[in-house]
Order: C-alpha cells, then sequence, then structure tokens
C-alpha cells in the first residue's frame, strides 16, 4: 500500500494519515494529529492535499470530522488522474523534442559551445554568466581558486536585481579564509548555500540559457573553461547540479558570523537512523532509546523532510550519502 501512494503522487505525511485514518477510522484534526505524530498545522496541510487529491472528506462543523474514501474507489480513482497527467507530459514533452530538435539541428557545434582562453577572458565569461540570469543562479565552488578570490559582487547586484542564487561549496572552501569571508557575505546577502566533502567540478549556470565550466580540473582551469548554450550538455550540467544539491549539507552562519554546516541533526536522530537502517522496527526503536513511538515517528518525518525523502528507503540511502550514519 505504502508504495503504490507514494507512486501515485502523495508526500510522506498524506500517506500516513490516510492509511491512520482506514485503519483506525475517522478522527477529528486534534485526535489525528496525536495518531500520526504531526503537528497540528502539518496535519491541517496533509488532510488538506487528500482532500484535493480526493482521499478524504470532512462532516460539517460543528463535530467535524475527517473521513477516509474506501482505497478501492480512492486509489482507482488517484491513479487514473495520475495516468492521465503522465500522458499529458509525455505528449508535451515529445512536442518539446520536436521543436528543440529543429532548433539544436539549425546551430553549429560553435554556437552551442564557446572555448574561452585567458585568465582575464574567463572572468569576463563568469561575469556574463552572471548577467545572462534572469531567476536564478547554480554554482559549483571547488579549489583550486583564483588567487585574490573574494566577495562576488556581480552576485550582490544580480541578488538586488532579484536573482536568486544556490551554491554548494566544496569542504575546502570553508578552510580558505578568503572563500570563507566571501561565502559568510554571499549568505549574508541571501545566497542559499550548502556543502560537500568534494566536488567534481566547478560550475555556474544561469537559469536554462548559460552555463560555464573548467575545461580541464587543474590549476589552469583558471586559464580556460567553456560557455555552453542550450543543448543537451546544458541539461547534464542542470541534472549534475541538482543531484549535487539535493545531497548537500545546508550552510547557516554560525555565532561566530561564519558559515556552519547545519544539517538540524541530534546526536539521538543519528541513533534513531542507526536503529532503523539496522532494521528495527518504530517500537523496537522507541524502546531501545527510551521515547514514545510517536516521539519516533514524529522525528523520522522531520529527517525525511529534511532531506526531501518520500519514502523510509529513500532516507536511508540519503542518509548514508551524507554521511550521518
Amino acid at each position: 500500500m505504502c508504495t503504490v501512494l507514494q507512486a501515485a503522487g502523495l508526500s510522506a505525511a498524506e500517506e500516513s494519515t490516510y492509511l491512520s485514518l482506514v485503519r483506525q477510522g475517522s478522527a477529528p484534526l486534534p485526535q489525528l494529529a496525536d495518531r500520526i505524530g504531526l503537528t497540528a498545522a502539518g496535519t491541517r496541510r496533509a488532510v488538506a492535499g487528500l482532500q484535493r487529491k480526493g482521499l478524504v472528506h470532512r462532516t460539517p462543523p460543528p463535530q467535524e470530522r475527517v473521513v477516509p474514501v474506501p482505497p478501492d474507489l480512492a486509489v482507482e480513482q488517484l491513479v487514473r488522474r495520475r495516468m492521465e497527467e503522465l500522458e499529458r507530459t509525455r505528449e508535451a514533452a515529445l512536442r518539446l523534442a520536436d521543436e528543440a530538435e529543429h532548433l539544436v539541428s539549425s546551430r553549429s557545434t560553435e554556437e552551442l559551445i564557446e572555448i574561452v582562453s585567458g585568465r582575464a577572458a574567463v572572468g569576463r565569461a563568469f561575469d556574463r554568466v552572471q548577467r545572462t540570469a534572469r531567476k536564478e543562479m547554480r554554482v559549483l565552488t571547488a579549489p583550486p581558486y583564483a588567487k585574490g578570490t573574494g566577495v562576488n559582487r556581480t552576485q550582490l547586484d544580480r541578488e538586488a536585481a532579484g536573482v536568486s542564487y544556490r551554491a554548494v561549496y566544496d569542504a575546502n572552501a570553508l578552510a580558505d579564509p578568503d572563500m570563507a569571508a566571501a561565502a559568510a557575505t554571499h549568505l549574508r546577502a541571501g545566497e542559499q548555500a550548502r556543502l560537500v566533502e568534494t566536488l567534481p567540478t566547478k560550475l555556474a549556470i544561469a537559469d536554462r540559457e548559460l552555463a560555464l565550466l573548467p575545461l580541464a580540473y587543474a590549476t589552469a582551469a583558471h586559464d580556460a573553461a567553456l560557455l555552453v548554450h542550450p543543448c543537451g550538455l546544458l541539461d547534464a550540467l542542470i541534472a549534475l547540479f541538482e543531484t549535487i544539491w539535493a545531497v548537500a549539507t545546508p550552510l547557516a552562519l554560525g555565532d561566530d558570523d561564519q558559515p556552519t554546516a547545519d544539517n538540524g541533526l541530534t546526536a539521538a536522530d543519528r541513533q534513531l537512523l542507526s536503529l532503523l537502517v539496522a532494521g528495527l522496527t518504530d517500537e523496537a526503536a522507541a524502546a531501545r532509546l527510551g521515547v514514545s513511538r510517536r516521539t519516533v515517528v514524529r522525528r523520522v518525518q522531520h529527517l525525511m523532510e529534511l532531506t526531501h525523502s518520500r519514502s523510509r528507503l529513500q532516507l536511508g540511502w540519503q542518509a548514508r550519502e551524507r554521511g550521518w550514519l
């Protein structure tokens, strides 16, 4: 049942809410929140989502209750709607692919990929990429760093103009005083930042329009780079960034006003993850930790939201990738 519901588009909170209603019967919102270990606001959001998907309905006040639609009716309807949405998406993707193929085929390789040579030219190209962005810049920041690396003034200007920045830093960045100070300035200006142990390359992407990456991942990377226009390679670079972003640890300013990894984990969370990965049930993990089952469910829900996981299996994978185990 869990796999079916997740595949049909339910969030983890919506799934646990619906399963509780099916297995334990209808309930008022406060009682339902207590059952599933969510906050009142979280329960209201889950119920609202289930209502939109046609899985529950609510009785009139004053004795308002949340009532589940029988699974054989609700899930069939949900799956059918999901399949129709996917079919429309597939048809749109095919039309878009035809258009893209026509556009790309009419452009030469020289128009899709430019080689930039010389340190000054690479610096100008980075500035060009940032000024191309109208909505968002995605940046991977990794060594080797250019001499005198400091605050990105163009970034501050673009952020003031409404362009958002998401940046992932290599762990070595925080060991470099100039880079750490620059990162702190960028965070104060509104940059969303994350940290990973090692990055595979430097990278800067403006919306879905233009990307810049080194021609070689070495000291000479400052002296030669590639500018990539819309094509399959740009799509792959965007996917690379999003994959790294998903497993990276958030960065925030600490009490000393310096960038600090903020994974939101406690020692108890790490112990709980270890127990769950080892195969213990919620009840067994709760007994081992000396807490209630509801506390375990609530902490697991928090960790799933923190890692954007849609299942406990995915949470375990994310925890291992982030070095939490």
